[in-house]
């Protein structure tokens, strides 16, 4: 695989033989970790445009569509090493001004980190921002599934990849339409301005496609 092409993914990842992640609803079934809540397809991956991390990306460059392989990354090539000037303290009142009641072990968003608290106790609280899989050796068993050509499906894949869902693109006459804003639950939450030139940059780059925002009705 070369950058810029768009393949669909499966993989098991597993570190000190556990699995912390996996798209095989088969496999995730025989060891016992399947989820309801979970929907469990192959992955796109867009070479090239960090979709997924250094190691695994570097992986799928030397595959083919069909081929399958376990791969060792190391923690320089996944989440990094552990560091730590990436645990904070905070007062714990200021939770306590929100309505919050943090407790150990739990994950708490602050800002735009999300980080798991570490401790509690006089009046503070330790907050641990280093990624759950930072410092570890990683390994993955991966297999290309398919090499996604259509410039609509990659467009959705795209849009998926950067939102979250694109199930509400529409493709008209070489352009496809996108919402500014989308719906979550019971709020509309408008596309940030960056998020939105991001996205058209990376549509426009790899499709045919113009990249046209609309307002939802």
């Amino acid at each position: 695989m070369k950058k810029g092409d768009m393949v669909l993914v499966d993989y098991v990842g597993r570190t000190d033989g556990e699995i912390f992640d996996l798209t095989d609803e088969e496999v995730a079934e025989e060891e016992g970790v399947k989820r309801e809540e979970v929907s469990y397809e192959p992955i796109p991956v867009l070479i090239g445009e960090e979709y997924v991390i250094e190691g695994f990306e570097e992986a799928l460059e030397d595959m083919e569509v069909g081929e399958e392989k376990t791969v060792e990354v190391p923690s320089e090539k996944g989440y990094g090493e552990r560091s730590s000037d990436k645990v904070e303290t905070y007062p714990e009142k200021e939770f306590k001004k929100q309505g919050v009641n943090v407790r150990p072990g739990e994950e708490v968003m602050i800002g735009n980190q999300r980080g798991r608290v570490l401790s509690k106790g006089s009046g503070r609280v330790r907050i641990d921002f280093n990624h759950p899989l930072a410092g570890k050796d990683l390994e993955y068993d991966i297999e290309v599934v398919e090499k996604v050509e259509d410039d609509e499906e990659i467009a959705e894949h795209i849009y998926s990849y950067r939102v979250g869902h694109g199930e509400d693109a529409e493709f008209e006459n070489g352009t496809v339409k996108i919402p500014k804003s989308h719906s979550h639950g019971d709020h509309v939450h408008e596309l940030p301005e960056q998020l939105r030139e991001e996205l058209k940059q990376e549509i426009e780059e790899y499709t045919d496609l113009e990249v046209e925002f609309i307002e939802q009705e």
